[in-house]
């Protein structure tokens, strides 16, 4: 069984949809659940410490002192595990899969305290030892749950029979199952038996319900990039138009010039005079090649791995792979990168990806004779690219929906409705944010905020 988790504007982020809960890592999920665990520990020190104040009035235990006790060493404890996490939010791999032992391990000496003190096994609570099976399958894996429940029925076992052998003095409770102390050990042992069962049964619906729940997280991701694919495809499609066109103005070049090349050696003409044509020719195969290699990286697909990168690099490609079709639709580009841009985290296929979607966006809602303003900078330490049209803008009631998957305002032939909705989410996995402004006749303006390298 595999392993489980493991303003330079005064616009506001728009939420929507998101690939993040698909791609996150194993520790920022980890670290999640990590989060909802120690809430749920911190409750249950709530609850005890509550049984303990009523067990005064209903005399359920001969003496609370304890309880209280071990209460307030599962509090602190508590405490000390929020803080760690708030301490060691980069932790990941083995380091952070111990922590989450070292948690279920220290709740699972508490835990046995409590029951040693309120009744032994005999208390009802002890099926609280399930808990922890199942916090460790969909934490950990089915084998650090197989080790949580082998675990716990080792400590049961000890519990119980210690109790019942006179090992260990007997608490007994008003409440409990049984006494501890005098129930006939083939009983005893039936219980003890009982549970165990119990936590093997445990451990297998868990293993099936995490392999359901992968299964589901490989489908969704799957489908994800097939959306995302598509997506690209379609700009790809827009780019690769303009640049055959790009392409015919240097190809005709090379044509003219190897046929005036022909005559020229024909003629005798001297080796500075050849030489000039096939500079001339060799300068637009670089053209091609700088147009071709432009569009065949961005058409690659590439893993997501993030470097450092200069923001204007990736702001000028941009531009480039867009400037035909704007030259088409008669629209002006104007890209004022900023020599004090920072470095950014990021991936250059994929927010090459977001600023082109964007761009062309700008483009369709722009009216030929207008221009769209590409600029980057950096405010309060963020690096960002902002891109600005003059078109008719966005209304309100229409603003929150422009990242959800599939809304579109374009007509059916132009839009997929998934270029902004996987610009959100690409932006998000670099730990960035997508701001838009809007006013209806005025314009929209798309601030891309990243992360400083």
């Amino acid at each position: 069984m595999p392993e489980r988790g493991t303003e330079p504007s005064a616009g506001v982020p728009v939420g929507g949809f998101s690939t993040r809960s698909a791609v996150r890592t194993d520790s920022e999920r980890l670290f999640e659940q990590i989060g909802w665990f120690n809430r749920m520990r911190g409750a249950a020190a709530v609850v005890s410490y509550g049984l303990c104040l009523s067990s005064h009035v209903a005399d359920w235990v001969e003496n609370v002192v304890p309880l209280y006790a071990l209460s307030g060493v599962a509090f602190v404890v508590n405490c000390s595990f929020l803080r760690w996490s708030r301490e060691h939010g980069d932790v990941g791999g083995d380091p952070l899969r111990r922590h989450v032992d070292l948690q279920i391990g220290v709740d699972l000496l508490i835990l046995t305290s409590l029951l040693h003190f309120s009744g032994g096994v005999s208390n009802p609570l002890v099926l609280l030892f399930l808990f922890h099976t199942f916090i460790a399958a969909f934490l950990l894996s089915v084998r650090a749950a197989v080790a949580t429940a082998s675990a716990s029925f080792a400590l049961i076992a000890l519990l119980g029979f210690g109790e019942r052998l006179g090992l260990l003095a007997h608490h007994p409770l008003g409440v409990g199952i049984f006494d501890g102390a005098t129930v006939p050990l083939v009983a005893l042992s039936g219980w003890v038996g009982s549970l165990g069962l119990v936590l093997g049964l445990s451990i297998y619906f868990a293993s099936r319900m995490v392999a359901q729940l992968q299964r589901r997280d490989e489908a969704v991701a799957g489908l994800r990039k097939q959306l995302a694919l598509s997506e690209k495809l379609a700009s790809i499609g827009t780019l690769a138009a303009g640049v055959s066109h790009e392409i015919n103005n240097p190809v005709g070049v090379i044509r003219t010039k190897a046929k005036v090349l022909r005559y020229r050696i024909t003629d005798g003409d001297s080796a500075d005079a050849l030489l000039a044509e096939v500079d001339t020719i060799e300068r637009h195969t670089k053209r091609i090649a700088t147009i071709t290699d432009g569009l065949l990286a961005f058409s690659r697909e590439t893993p997501f791995e993030l470097h450092a990168l200069d923001l204007n690099a990736i702001a000028d490609e941009a531009a480039s792979l867009v400037r035909v079709p704007y030259q088409t639709a008669e629209i002006g580009l104007d890209a004022r990168l900023s020599p004090e841009a920072p470095q950014v985290w990021g991936s250059a296929n994929h927010l090459l990806q977001v600023l082109i979607n964007i761009l062309l966006n700008a483009k369709d809602a722009s009216e030929p004779g207008r221009h769209v303003e590409l600029e980057t900078g950096s405010s309060a330490g963020e690096p960002f690219v902002r891109i600005r049209d003059h078109g008719a803008g966005i209304p309100d009631e229409l603003l929150g929906k422009i990242f959800d998957p599939f809304f579109t305002t374009k007509d059916v032939d132009r839009g997929t409705g998934l270029g902004l909705a996987l610009s959100h989410g690409i932006v998000e996995r670099h730990g960035g944010r997508i701001e838009v402004e809007s006013a209806v006749g005025a314009g929209t303006v798309f601030t891309v905020v990243l992360r400083s390298a």
